[in-house]
């Protein structure tokens, strides 16, 4: 215990971590400080560290867009119903797309993102599971590039 104390106490947090993770927070950003973020982690990675990021990513084409809704709309429906709820399906859609929420999402493809961590100097940057607008991705730090 006090060799891991003492490598606590001795270690440059801000360069230390080998794993950044998050999650369903990053997408509330404008794209400008997605990438700034992205690059405050990419800083406070140790080398070889690795960043994740489960996240809500933009469908690339509006047939996907749509498609997810509709899969989200029927979800939330079988929801409501299960649960006692005598809201038509028409009316849950119509109580989705009109979420206050909604104006918050920010939301970029996760092809855009990938190449922001590529850029910024991530190894190994892909999407590691995808399902309509929801992504895990992320990369691994090198050791060689200028922001390390």
């Amino acid at each position: 215990m006090s060799a891991a104390r003492s490598r606590a106490q001795s270690c440059n947090w801000r360069r230390c971590l080998h794993i950044v993770v998050s999650g369903f927070a990053i997408h509330h950003q404008p794209d400008i400080r997605k990438k700034q973020l992205y690059g405050e982690i990419y800083r406070v990675l140790a080398p070889a560290g690795v960043f994740l990021n489960l996240e809500h990513v933009a469908c690339l084409s509006k047939s996907g867009a749509e498609l997810f809704d509709e899969f989200f709309i029927d979800h939330l429906w079988d929801f409501h119903r299960s649960n006692g709820g005598t809201q038509s399906r028409q009316s849950v859609a119509a109580s989705f797309h009109c979420r206050s929420d909604k104006k918050e999402n920010i939301l970029a493809t996760v092809e855009d993102q990938c190449g922001w961590l590529r850029q910024i100097g991530f190894e190994d940057v892909d999407c590691f599971l995808i399902v309509f607008e929801l992504a895990l991705f992320g990369g691994r730090k090198t050791t060689s590039h200028p922001l390390s």
